[in-house]
Formats: structure tokens, C-alpha cells, sequence
């Protein structure tokens, strides 16, 4: 049985330098699918929107190579969240969803692609004597033993139909858990229900366009809102870690991510991938810092409007959309920000000025024009 510091040298060999033949030995590690399953399954099985696989057909051996079959036990099986991001980084390896996992292409792969690649692996990591999709799949099924699954959940994630198949092979990792009796609280009629910041709020995923100085910020906000599940970056700089692709795929993620929000300091930059999220049906959310301080006497705030921490905005305020209000900037009484402007941090803008169009008024500043 794989070690966890033999999985984590695994690990780090299919997320480097990734290829469709990593793509599917990881989702054999982080999900436990059988060689037959992962050999099987196409791009459009994959739901990240849900953030769940669909498990079909399976690959079998036939006379003159490989066929497809119904899977024995076909299940609609849930991604662990780091598989579902893993997945997403990766959305390029596969143009159309008839794609193989395994061959980016609509070519049925071969058993030993897989084997190939980890004996690759193997040999630049010295992990086991051989290494296996096998291998994979049961450090899988040891994992979430370890992390207290139920052995019915289990058998039905990994496609077993007998429980004593698994207690026979991973009877040892299995071990009481009496303060698991916790749980019963919910049938006490003197429950405490604790309460959370996000009870009731409606969660989704945020997709933030350019990952430079301003992205960042842009992310802590988001953040501090806590209504975004997912919050992932793309920039076109093929070095910035932080992005899972680049601006391009904005297209294809669409149902992935429903709202987005373009973060470039640039103003015309800003404003064409504005205009471009919202052809592609993105809703554009304003990002409004928990510390900021906003007058609740007619203030308006358009689309895509960033509003960092402890800015403070006085009433009869309008604030058009794509604007940045950087930290600690003060709008005073009467104030039109127009559209695509950038308001610097600490910046104080007076009573009734009139900030242009994609002007960026510099961080300090004390913005006093009233011309429209």
C-alpha cells in the first residue's frame, strides 16, 4: 500500500508539466476510478459546474484491441473541490467534449498509456518497486478510510458492490470512532443550531480576469463577502501561478463560473473585457469591502464597481460601472464617479465633483472639479 509520502512524491509528478495522461492517473489517485473507468471517460462527462463525473461506460479488452461497454455500476460521483479546481486549470488540454481524458483527443486510449506514464513517474521518483493505476485507486479507498468514510458511501463511490471485498483488503485502516456519537445532537429537541455569516445566501463561483496588483485585492474582497465558492484568476502571464488559464478562456468557462469581473489597473483594458463579459452572459457582481462605509440615502453603484476597504462614500452618490475606489478614498456629498475611473487610495473627492470617464485620479489627491 502507498505511503502518503509516496503519494505526495506521485503528486507532485502529475501536477507538473500536466498532459491528458496525468490528467487521468490523478483522477485515479483523488478519486480512485478503475483504469477501465478513467480510459472511458470523455471531457463532457465532466461537470464542473455541479463538480461531479459521470461514470458510463468503461474500456475492455477486445480481439483487436479496446472496446467500449456500459460501466457495471454507473454512478454520478461528486468531485473532491481540489479535484474540481485541478480539473478547471486544465480545461484546455480538452477542445470539445467528445475528448478522451486520457488522449485529449476523440482516440479511445490504450491500457498501457497509463502504465507508461507511471512507470515514467516511478522512475524519476524512485516511489515503489512498480506503481500502478491499481496502486492509485487503493491509496484512494486507504484515504478516505482514514478520513472516516462509511464503507456503504465507499463502495458506491468506487464501484464495489460487496463491503467484505474492501473489509478484506483494508480491514486494517478501519478503527473506532466513538466521539462520532456527537452527531445525535440533531435529534435532541434542545439542539443548538450555530449560525452562519452566509446562512441562507445563495453561493457561486467568481472568476476574476487578470491576476497583476489589482487582481489580489480584488480576491480579498470577494473573500470577505464569503458568498463565492470558487474564486479563481486568468492572465495572459504564462508565470503568474495565480491564474488558471489564460484571459482567452473566459469563453469556456462560462458555466463554471457565473460571474466574473475584469481587474486591470488599465482602464481601456478593463473596460473591453467588461464589455466582453457581459456579450459572453457573465454576471459582472460589484465587490463592496465589509469595512467600507456607504451612505444609505440614494447611492448608486453600477456594475463591476470595486469598493475596498474603508472607503466611504456620503449620500447622493453615483458611482457608474467598471470603477475602482481603492482603500481609504472618501466621496463626499453629491459626487459622480463616471464609468472606467479609478478613485486612488485616500483620495478625498469634494462635494458635487465630477470625476470623468477612465480618469485616474492619483492616490492622495484631492479631486475638486464640478464640470461635468
Amino acid at each position: 500500500m502507498l505511503t502518503e509520502s509516496q503519494c505526495q512524491l506521485i503528486e507532485q509528478e502529475l501536477t507538473g508539466a500536466v498532459e491528458p495522461r496525468k490528467v487521468g492517473a490523478y483522477l485515479c489517485l483523488h478519486m480512485g476510478l478503475m483504469l477501465s473507468e478513467v480510459c472511458a471517460l470523455r471531457w463532457g462527462e465532466i461537470d464542473l459546474t455541479e463538480g461531479a463525473v459521470e461514470i458510463r461506460q468503461m474500456a475492455v479488452k477486445t480481439g483487436s484491441g479496446l472496446a467500449l461497454t456500459a460501466a457495471e455500476l454507473p454512478r454520478r460521483l461528486p468531485m473532491p473541490p481540489h479535484v474540481r479546481r485541478f480539473l478547471l486549470r486544465r480545461a484546455g488540454l480538452y477542445p470539445e467534449g467528445d475528448c478522451f481524458i486520457m488522449t485529449g483527443s476523440r482516440e479511445l486510449p490504450a491500457f498501457y498509456m497509463m502504465q507508461n506514464v507511471l512507470s515514467a513517474v516511478n522512475k524519476r521518483r524512485g516511489v515503489a518497486a512498480t506503481l500502478s493505476a491499481m496502486d492509485l485507486r487503493n491509496a484512494f479507498i486507504r484515504r478516505c478510510i482514514q478520513s472516516g468514510m462509511d464503507l456503504y458511501t465507499l463502495c458506491f463511490y468506487v464501484g464495489i458492490r460487496q463491503p467484505n471485498v474492501i473489509l478484506k483488503r483494508f480491514g486494517e485502516y478501519f478503527v473506532p470512532r466513538p466521539e462520532s456519537v456527537a452527531v445525535l445532537e440533531k435529534y435532541s429537541q434542545e439542539r443548538q443550531v450555530p449560525l452562519s455569516a452566509s446562512e441562507g445566501t445563495a453561493r457561486m463561483n467568481l472568476l476574476i480576469l487578470g491576476a497583476g496588483s489589482q487582481g489580489p485585492v480584488v480576491r480579498e474582497i470577494a473573500e470577505a463577502l464569503g458568498i463565492f465558492s470558487e474564486i479563481a484568476f486568468l492572465d495572459d502571464d504564462p508565470n503568474n501561478k495565480l491564474a488558471i488559464g489564460p484571459l482567452s478562456d473566459y469563453k469556456k468557462l462560462r458555466y463554471a463560473f457565473p460571474a466574473a469581473i475584469p481587474s486591470f489597473g488599465d482602464s481601456d483594458l478593463r473596460r473591453a473585457y467588461f464589455d466582453k463579459l457581459l456579450a459572453a452572459g457573465y454576471a459582472i457582481p460589484r465587490l463592496i469591502h465589509p469595512s467600507a462605509t456607504i451612505s444609505k440615502s440614494n447611492v448608486k453603484l453600477g456594475s463591476g464597481v470595486v469598493v475596498e476597504a474603508k472607503v466611504i462614500i456620503a449620500n447622493d452618490v453615483t458611482v457608474e460601472d467598471n470603477v475602482i475606489l481603492s482603500a481609504g478614498c472618501v466621496l463626499d456629498r453629491e459626487c459622480v464617479i463616471h464609468a472606467d475611473s479609478h478613485v486612488g487610495c485616500a483620495c478625498t473627492v469634494t462635494r458635487g465633483s465630477v470625476v470623468p470617464t477612465k480618469l485616474r485620479v492619483p492616490a492622495g489627491a484631492v479631486y475638486d472639479k464640478k464640470e461635468r
